[in-house]
């Protein structure tokens, strides 16, 4: 009889436990932020970017996703969650044009890195251009001259000279992956030298 009642108070006692534990994470489930919540849609679905600031929530799926499944999801968990102020957009992104801008955004950063080590072109930079898939990359270099300058051109033609045979090593070939280019030289007022 004592057995009997020992396993019958160890069940009810493992009943109640349970049910406490199960109205715990309900209640958290409640109450989280919007950097949980944002996490958690990371998690579950194929993001590419992330961001927010106090009105706002902006999110980039693959194209592999369905934007309005994504947003509905996060709208859902921000209403529940008692945080109905934010706009939320998502947008799909073609996977194999996001690898393409990173690729060149590499590229373009080891370009202008090769550049600056020689003291000739350490004050040039290069500005960020729209990386099409199905175009050629327009790599944009920035010289600190101006176009009328005398020696502009033969200075921009050296610089074009330089990068194009950058891009043409082994390394940057292979991770350029055959993607066409074009090299375009930009003077300190944002005038096309060449």
């Amino acid at each position: 009889m004592k057995l009997i009642k020992s396993v019958v108070f160890l069940s009810c006692f493992t009943v109640l436990l349970a049910a406490c534990q199960n109205a715990d994470t309900t209640s958290n489930t409640k109450n989280k932020d919007l950097d949980t919540i944002l996490s958690d849609v990371s998690d579950k679905y194929a993001v590419l970017s992330v961001g927010s600031d106090s009105k706002n929530v902006k999110v980039e799926v693959e194209d592999t996703e369905d934007a309005n499944k994504v947003k509905a999801d996060i709208k859902h968990q921000l209403e529940e969650n008692g945080l109905n102020a934010y706009k939320v957009n998502v947008h799909e992104r073609n996977v194999k044009q996001v690898e393409k801008e990173n690729r060149w955004l590499d590229i373009e950063s080891k370009a202008l890195a090769h550049l600056q080590e020689n003291k000739e072109y350490k004050d040039v930079t290069y500005k960020k251009t729209d990386v099409k898939l199905k175009q050629p990359v327009t790599v944009a270099i920035v010289t600190p001259i101006v176009k009328s300058d005398e020696g502009a051109q033969e200075y921009s033609e050296k610089i074009k000279k330089e990068v194009n045979t950058f891009l043409q090593t082994k390394d940057i070939k292979k991770q350029s992956k055959g993607d066409s280019y074009n090299i375009v030289i930009y003077d300190q007022d944002d005038q096309v030298i060449s």
